[in-house]
């Protein structure tokens, strides 16, 4: 079987950005419209599983394999003990509570697929001849966050509850982690499993300068395919969090190029600049994590406005982020 692809992705606000450029996408005919396959899958009659297990296969095809196989890893539907397993595992107290919780949040799917829509129309916009897949929800009791395949992406809805879901609570996920966990950050998440589902962002170097710059290309998808998108839900930080990246940025890129990190290859250096950390650590615990990533996305939206013939294809193509550096013309 075909290997899946898992995508990891372990407010009020008052600095966002703004796109003036944001293409027109009302003219391509499109609707995503979520499955709610975690609500068919728990709302099956458990003293008719086959007939259950059927209408999903049915419907789902091969994503309930996959499902089975690859997400809860109960093995394939054609085992013959699958009923038992499927069974234990919607009857386990823990994914049943999970499961109602999910069942709140996101059984009224209006207002997110509109959001779906418009991002998968920039999608389209920027490449046309991309298949847009159809788009599942799903629960695995916290195992990963988004699954791919060729043409269907599905979203373990149990990771977007709100930072103050008493679940991350007991799993005791890290507070500055639980920011990632907003049900606002499940669109730009999609978005971000397509960028690293469909492409490469491989780099000509291993060093600091080019993971940031790899990673403010990711960044600049999102906000590509999501004009409107939050500077706090792109960055996964604060108000003031934010506002201390643009009240510093200068100041940050000048300690990077003081200590001669640009172009330091070692991995624990990359790892502290560009890492999930609640603060950047060569930069002070009042910093927030991840500050190589927010200065790698000014330097990328600085290379693009400098050259505007570049499309946004060929900005993820390009692999040398030091010439997108010298080009870039960066000022902070």
């Amino acid at each position: 079987m075909k290997q899946l692809v898992i995508i990891l992705i372990l407010f009020t606000v008052v600095f966002s950005s703004c796109n003036n450029n944001k293409p027109d996408v009302s003219n391509i005919d499109l609707t995503v419209e979520p499955q709610l396959f975690f609500i068919d899958l728990f709302e099956m009659d458990e003293s008719n599983l086959d007939e259950g297990i059927n209408s999903l296969s049915n419907k789902y095809g091969s994503y309930l394999d996959a499902y089975s196989q690859q997400i809860i890893k109960i093995g394939s539907p054609e085992h013959p003990d699958y009923n038992n397993f499927i069974k234990s595992f919607l009857d386990y107290e823990d994914n049943r509570e999970v499961y109602e919780t999910c069942k709140k949040q996101y059984a009224n799917t209006t207002d997110i697929s509109e959001e779906l829509t418009i991002a998968f129309k920039h999608y389209k916009h920027y490449f046309p001849k991309a298949l847009v897949p159809d788009v599942y929800f799903h629960t695995s009791y916290f195992n990963q966050s988004i699954a791919m395949d060729s043409i269907w992406l599905s979203v373990s809805v149990e990771k977007y509850l709100g930072a103050d879901c008493e679940f991350y609570e007991w799993l005791a996920i890290p507070k500055y982690l639980r920011r990632k966990m907003e049900p606002k950050k499940l669109v730009p998440d999609v978005m971000k499993a397509m960028a690293l589902g469909n492409f490469s962002f491989s780099t000509k170097n291993e060093d600091v300068l080019s993971k940031m710059i790899a990673q403010g290309k990711l960044h600049y998808f999102i906000r590509q395919m999501i004009p409107d998108l939050q500077d706090t839900l792109l960055f996964n930080y604060s108000d003031s969090q934010m506002k201390w990246c643009h009240t510093h940025e200068a100041d940050a890129w000048a300690s990077m190029v003081e200590q001669k990190h640009l172009y330091n290859n070692e991995r624990m250096v990359i790892q502290k600049y560009i890492g999930d950390s609640p603060f950047t650590y060569y930069l002070g615990q009042d910093s927030p994590g991840k500050v190589a990533v927010f200065l790698g996305y000014q330097i990328v939206t600085a290379y693009m406005k400098n050259n505007p013939e570049t499309t946004l294809g060929e900005l993820i193509n390009t692999t040398d982020a030091h010439m997108i550096l010298r080009e870039a013309r960066y000022r902070p």
